[in-house]
């Protein structure tokens, strides 16, 4: 072979090189965001699962911020968070009543924003990570909204352990909107911040963006249905 057959086979070697290559990335990129797909469904499962379900199991008053031994918001005047709920457990003989807190844990800029539970004791733990939002909104037995003003103006009804006084107007609660919202956990896979993607990311293109998906489920508590 001569020197010229020999540059010209390598060209041609280089150029099905870069073709294979070429055709690899965004199939590479595809299984990752798939991957990643079916991780955030799960994250948005556990989460609604592990709301619902103490939801389900609620008694009476629902909370629209965090009580109990530490950091309880009535202690600081705080009555009303958008993105925090606190449920009783109902009244079931001698057994003690305790409440569990669910709100949202933000990370800023560097960190993982996390759907938080508190047992209305010491421990506060993560349940589901890379949570971007996490909103609730109450109705009452007719099926109109209660207005956060009025969750948090009195009159107040006097509570006892673990809740203290409380806005009288939860009482009206008959249904609550849980909505949460998760991201890809990995940067490469989400575009700039925007409609799509709450928290910016260094996609290089869109074949490669995965939005973040948002879920929102109504639960009836069954245990105020009479109430």
């Amino acid at each position: 072979m001569t020197i010229t057959e020999l540059l010209v086979a390598a060209a041609i070697a280089i150029g099905l090189i870069a073709t294979l290559f070429g055709i690899a990335d965004p199939l590479q990129g595809m299984f990752d965001g798939q991957l990643e797909l079916a991780e955030m469904h799960q994250r948005l499962r556990t989460g609604v699962h592990a709301i619902e379900r103490d939801l389900l199991a609620a008694g009476s008053p629902i909370m629209p911020y965090r009580v109990g031994a530490r950091r309880s918001d009535p202690a600081a005047g705080i009555f009303y968070r958008l993105d925090t709920i606190t449920v009783l457990s109902a009244p079931a003989g001698d057994v003690p009543i305790t409440a569990e807190t669910y709100y949202l844990r933000r990370g800023g800029a560097a960190g993982t924003s996390q759907l938080m539970h508190y047992d209305g004791v010491e421990t506060d733990a993560p349940v589901v990570d890379h949570v971007v939002a996490l909103a609730f909104d109450y109705f009452e037995a007719d099926g109109s909204e209660l207005d956060p003003a009025t969750l948090q103006d009195g009159p107040w009804s006097p509570g006892d352990v673990p809740t203290g006084a409380f806005d009288a107007d939860l009482l009206r609660i008959r249904r609550v909107r849980v909505t949460l919202r998760v991201q890809a956990a990995r940067a490469a896979l989400r575009g700039p911040a925007g409609v799509l993607f709450t928290n910016g990311g260094t996609a290089a293109s869109m074949e490669r963006y995965l939005p973040d998906r948002e879920i929102r489920v109504d639960v009836a508590p069954r245990n105020l249905d009479g109430d």
